[in-house]
């Protein structure tokens, strides 16, 4: 079914109009309202109030995949390399480099002058660290470190990586513009083991953390740090120029959708990560600020089975799900309006270059009763859903899917919660008893979904290196280590078919939507970038 088919689906009956009704209403009396502004008094011209979707707690980069965090990094922190809008790495940190005629070692000298918030010159070491800890929990990362064979400072400035074969992703992997994203952090800080969050946030990027004016979940304050030096090439994804025209960044966690928006009018922020489609009316002409969406791409709505538990220990349930999904259903409801999302099937995500239609299941739900039928399922326990209620699109992939499921004969537990405490409890391995889980949603750019190495939903060597739902499927990894070493892109694309079909077999994860939101920002506001991750700096008022 298609956007058509959707759109009905999406306005059927009279809940839907009183709901959209009521919202806007609410929110347009908000928006005239004297509320005391969120963190209003006081602030300059030279302030940028953003307004994320979620607030992430987390804010060590290499730890977490969480798109604040993955933002905030870009503020506070530099790559070696870093992503434009034709999937190419251009240098960042790095002034020049070469590569071997065997292709085997790769030498990378830094731009002069770097220095690191604290005041200290930023070296090769620092960056070796740095790539290591990141290597050890990035599944792009984790690929790179099976290739080399060495990595050093020969001196303060330079670089040296060694394979023991050729690898044609070094680059790529070092430039990887999706969560978690190779930053470089000073040796002494890199050194803190992956497993383990760094105690301080110092980065080399155009903005430093101001650690005494954090309000964990509450704000996040920037300063424009005045010794960076940017690149001289144009702003492009997330390479080139960085620039911090403002001298003040501040992250503002809100509790819903409905307050970024009236706040947005009000004045009190600037910049609104994420709008829900049913809101987007409020931005007429006497709202001072618009609506934009600014990643062609956008987004793709997932569910994850746990794999270590049952029932989804089990392939032949998994696969039930699988053939019991209507896709049109996810895309009728994750972005609010189906203008903006399509049922894209697609592991790699649609109008990416992997892109491809093949293993995709018919929907068949006879077919996935009959599969459960024989895999002898209990239907009697009730399947642990973890549901995200403050993240509109995800609760509502959630409340899509607890209907499948039920139709399927499934008794559901759906436990509420909020986003970090989602992105902690979806990290027990344990049984239900135990505080486990059966399933749950979420959603990632998809840019990030759309390579087999940086596609974190694809490893599956079991946990620990596995991202939560902990698929183990030799296979898969197999196939992609044999993309790493594809000798041109034309094998490569032939080997990511063979695994979005063999991932369909095993079901390591489920594509339900692709979609976009729009961001909102006040008219005041020039220089917003085009791009899959939230790119704060280069942002003026006028």
């Amino acid at each position: 079914m298609g956007f058509a088919a959707a759109a009905l689906i999406l306005g059927k009956g009279n809940s839907m109009t009183v709901r959209h009704t009521w919202t806007l209403a609410a929110v347009a009396a908000m928006a005239l309202s004297a509320a005391v502004p969120f963190g209003a008094a006081g602030q300059t011209q030279s302030t940028l109030r953003v307004a994320p979707e979620t607030l992430s707690r987390v804010l060590d980069p290499h730890f977490t995949t969480s798109f604040t965090t993955r933002d905030l990094g870009y503020l506070i922190y530099d790559t070696l390399f870093a992503m434009n809008d034709k999937f190419e790495p251009q240098p960042q940190m790095v002034g020049s480099y070469t590569v071997s005629p065997d292709k085997l070692t790769y030498t990378f000298v830094l731009r002069p002058g770097l220095k690191w918030h604290d005041g200290q010159p930023v070296t090769a070491g620092d960056c070796v660290a740095s790539i290591q800890r990141w290597a050890s929990r990035d599944s792009i990362g984790q690929t790179l470190a099976k290739f080399m064979t060495s990595l050093e400072a020969t001196d303060a400035n330079t670089i040296k990586l060694v394979l023991r074969e050729p690898y044609g992703l070094v680059l790529d992997s070092l430039g990887k513009i999706g969560a978690p994203v190779p930053f470089m952090m000073p040796e002494r800080i890199a050194k803190t083991p992956g497993s383990e969050q760094v105690k301080e946030i110092i980065g080399s990027g155009p903005y430093k953390f101001r650690a005494d004016l954090h309000e964990p979940g509450v704000k996040i304050v920037l300063e424009k740090f005045a010794d960076y030096k940017p690149r001289s090439e144009p702003p492009n994804w997330a390479s080139g120029a960085k620039i911090a025209k403002l001298d003040k960044v501040e992250m503002l966690g809100m509790p819903d959708a409905q307050t970024q928006v009236s706040a947005l009018i009000r004045g009190e922020v600037d910049y609104l990560e994420r709008v829900p489609a049913d809101l987007l009316p409020l931005f007429d002409a006497k709202s001072g600020a618009k609506a934009e969406v600014v990643s062609k791409y956008g987004f793709q709505a997932i569910m994850r089975m746990n794999h270590l538990q049952p029932p989804f220990d089990n392939v032949k349930v998994r696969q039930a799900i699988a053939k019991a999904i209507d896709r049109s259903m996810y895309a009728a409801v994750v972005a609010g309006d189906p203008q903006f999302a399509t049922d894209c099937a697609a592991i790699f995500g649609c109008g990416m270059p992997y892109e491809s239609k093949d293993g995709i299941p018919a929907r068949d739900v006879a077919g996935a009763k009959a599969l459960l039928k024989e895999a002898n399922v209990d239907m009697s326990k009730p399947l642990v859903m973890l549901h995200v209620a403050n993240a509109p699109g995800i609760a509502a992939l959630g409340n899509v899917t607890r209907q499948v499921l039920v139709d399927l004969g499934f008794k559901v537990d759906m436990v509420s919660m909020d986003f970090q405490t989602f992105a902690t409890r979806r990290l027990n391995t344990g049984p239900v008893a135990q505080g486990g889980w059966n399933l749950a949603h979420t959603t990632n750019s998809v840019p990030d979904q759309g390579n087999p190495l940086s596609n974190p939903f694809l490893v599956a060597s079991g946990p620990p290196a596995a991202a939560w739902g902990w698929p183990t499927d030799p296979k898969t990894d197999e196939l992609r280590l044999k993309f790493a070493t594809a000798p041109d892109e034309a094998a490569r694309k032939a080997i990511a078919t063979e695994i979005q079909v063999r991932a369909y077999e095993q079901v390591l994860y489920l594509p339900l939507s692709q979609f976009t939101t729009p961001s909102a920002w006040r008219n005041s506001l020039d220089g917003v970038l085009k791009s899959p991750v939230m790119l704060l700096y280069n942002i003026e008022k006028k």
